[in-house]
């Protein structure tokens, strides 16, 4: 589709004292969903902590609040909240109705809207001079990079609708997509499939990692007596490979975090595996600073778990695609294999297990202080004065 023109949106004057002083706005932050704590939900407390004024929505969430640093900020939620929630805890249930849940929510009052979105999130419909800023996790997956592999994963009989209706969602979020004013991107990886999928230029902001608390073990290296996936459980994480390796090997493997594909992943774990389940920020520091390394066999956006375990001073073996060649440095702050296969991944392993003391603690430490909480505050707050602002 040829890319849309259109003209930038200016505020309108009357609703602000300030146009330049965010804190004078009446903002608006829509989130796709609030079900579990994942990086996407990392970046959307961070972007309440900018600009606390905010409201706060979702198409649907597990509670009806979010707090931020003990302060309970009130979730608006689509019509989607009212379905039973043993239904909404499989995404593809409610695929087709989160084109026309993000355009039901009524954001008319407000002076700025920004979206947190992976994907419909960004689709929701503001007044024409208000300005919609998004911070893109990713342009929406499931339509675009892996509709393939999503309709292998579907039952044979079902493939041919669930093609119509794959087709149906990229029409929908291409048309989403072109509603937003200014993107920010998580990565140089995002950026481009920015570019490529929604033919819209972007801004990159990395994501926030609290290099203040993930920090390396005090005085000592920890136990390394195991290796370390965290994430959502869900199939494009690819854990199961991880477990394949160490299950062949004799690898000790502990996968943190909670999803539908969890039973699934419990079936596959066999002795050498353990499932936790969800943690505490405490509790996953230390997962962080005890584990041989972080297996990442997935392709991330950017991948803030890999970037907390770095801060913990330890390494990471990666799929060497997407935003993981932003984050590790071959060699220096982990290993990139090539091929997303066990093989590939097995062969990744067996390297490190052979040179386990090559990495620096301090070196890894070091290599993520670019993604501070406060470079990801000014360079947010950045891009929304370059939003708001009159040309």
């Amino acid at each position: 589709m040829p890319p849309v023109a259109r003209q930038r949106k200016i505020p309108d004057t009357t609703l602000m004292s300030d146009l330049g002083d965010i804190a004078n706005l009446r903002v608006a932050i829509v989130h796709d969903e609030l079900t579990r704590r994942g990086g996407a939900e990392a970046v959307l407390e961070e972007l309440i902590r900018i600009v606390p004024q905010a409201n706060v929505y979702a198409l649907y969430a597990g509670r009806p609040q979010i707090t931020v640093d003990g302060k309970t900020y009130p979730v608006t939620t689509s019509f989607l909240q009212r379905l039973p929630r043993w239904w909404r805890r499989r995404p593809a249930r409610v695929l087709a109705f989160l084109p026309y849940a993000a355009e039901q929510l009524d954001l008319a009052a407000y002076d700025l809207v920004i979206s947190s979105a992976s994907a419909f999130a960004k689709g929701v419909v503001t007044r024409s001079n208000i300005p919609h800023v998004c911070y893109c996790h990713t342009p929406t997956r499931y339509a675009w990079d892996t509709s393939h592999q999503v309709l292998a994963r579907t039952p044979r009989w079902q493939r041919g609708f669930g093609k119509m209706l794959l087709h149906f969602i990229r029409l929908s979020d291409y048309a989403a997509a072109q509603r937003v004013d200014h993107y920010i991107a998580n990565s140089q990886w995002t950026q481009e499939r920015i570019a490529t999928y929604y033919q819209q230029p972007s801004a990159v902001v990395y994501p926030p990692i609290d290099t203040g608390f993930f920090t390396p073990t005090p005085g000592g290296q920890g136990s390394r007596d195991y290796f370390l996936c965290v994430g959502r459980l869900t199939p494009s994480k690819q854990f199961d490979q991880a477990i394949a390796v160490c299950e062949k090997l004799g690898l000790r493997l502990i996968i943190v975090g909670t999803g539908y594909d969890r039973r699934r992943l419990e079936r596959l774990a066999g002795e050498n595996t353990t499932l936790v389940g969800k943690v505490s920020r405490q509790e996953l520091r230390d997962y962080y600073r005890n584990a041989k390394a972080v297996i990442q066999p997935g392709e991330e956006d950017f991948g803030m778990a890999t970037a907390e375990a770095l801060a913990c001073g330890t390494p990471v073996i990666a799929y060497g695609v997407g935003g993981a060649r932003e984050v590790i440095r071959h060699t220096e702050t982990g290993l990139l294999y090539q091929q997303p296969t066990v093989e590939a991944l097995a062969e990744a392993m067996r390297t490190f297990l052979a040179e386990p003391q090559a990495f620096s603690t301090g070196t890894l430490q070091q290599s993520v202080l670019r993604f501070s909480i406060a470079q990801f505050r000014r360079g947010i707050v950045r891009q929304l004065e370059q939003a708001i602002a009159p040309d």
